[in-house]
């Protein structure tokens, strides 16, 4: 009997060190090189998130000395970095926008932090605004920020501050927490229940979010509270955050949108309408 009960208890306890660590796996993402850079003169910054610090780089753009130009912060995804935003550069760049591009802690080039969740990317983009008004040339009330995948959760979380930040768009965004886990597992070929829930669970605690402070991470919420215009692009042949995202948010608050056909999580602004769409948004906000 007693031999039964111990190797239950044995059982129970390899079980929740496994799902512990699974936990810990998943908000430690594996840190991609950064492989490529913009094909424009570039500034390396660095600046404060916490007591961390955030690499990144700043792409200028050419004024007279009198005038000051507007600028947008792009935002990367979870596992990615600010090198693979390199594709959104260029057409901002051309009409006319600063460009800042940053790596959110435990990614890239900036410090680590003990657990990662939807907050860090909140609290970076923040502080990646606050930063972003005291460059030089900058115009401090025309920033506008392009997030995707995660970075948009974070940047749509940041908007509910009235931080300065004139337009946001949020392409590919997840919206439920659910959603993310069950792409995240996804990837290891793991079921969602029991598993989801739990994981998720551990993650906050991790991260020492109360239950109270996680209602605010609710994404049509944050829309309705939304201190600034925002725009959501999602596409419908997403293949890890479904466009089912999207609709679950529209369901719930009435927010500017786009639905693409493009290929994929990471292509959107292949699709014709992406440019057209964002650049009208952000001359309307910024310019």
């Amino acid at each position: 009997m007693y031999i039964w009960i111990i190797s239950v208890f044995i059982f129970f306890v390899a079980l929740a060190a496994i799902v512990w660590q699974l936990a810990v796996i998943s908000q430690t993402p594996r840190r991609v090189p950064l492989d490529t850079k913009p094909d424009f003169p570039l500034e390396k910054v660095t600046f404060k998130s916490g007591s961390e610090k955030v690499a990144g780089w700043f792409i200028p753009i050419q004024t007279n000395q009198h005038e000051k130009s507007p600028l947008i912060i792009l935002v990367h995804g979870w596992g990615s970095n600010r090198a693979k935003m390199k594709r959104y550069v260029k057409p901002l760049f051309d009409a006319g926008y600063a460009l800042l591009l940053f790596d959110v802690r435990s990614h890239g080039e900036s410090d680590e932090v003990h657990a990662l969740t939807v907050k860090t990317f909140r609290d970076d983009i923040l502080a990646a605004v606050q930063y972003a008004k005291t460059k030089k040339g900058i115009d401090p009330v025309r920033i506008g920020v392009l997030a995707h995948s995660f970075g948009g959760f974070g940047s749509i979380l940041a908007n509910q501050h009235d931080i300065g930040v004139k337009a946001i768009v949020a392409d590919s965004t997840p919206a439920q927490i659910s959603t993310i886990m069950k792409a995240a597992l996804k990837k290891y070929k793991l079921p969602y229940f029991p598993l989801g829930p739990v994981i998720s669970k551990i993650m906050f605690v991790r991260a020492r979010i109360s239950a109270k402070e996680l209602k605010e991470f609710d994404v049509p919420n944050a829309l309705r509270e939304r201190k600034a215009p925002a725009l959501l692009i999602h596409s419908k042949m997403d293949d890890y955050v479904p466009s089912s995202e999207l609709d679950y948010i529209l369901e719930n608050v009435d927010v500017p949108h786009l639905y693409v056909e493009s290929k994929g999580h990471r292509s959107s602004e292949s699709d014709p309408q992406f440019w057209p769409q964002v650049l009208s948004f952000f001359k309307q906000h910024l310019k």
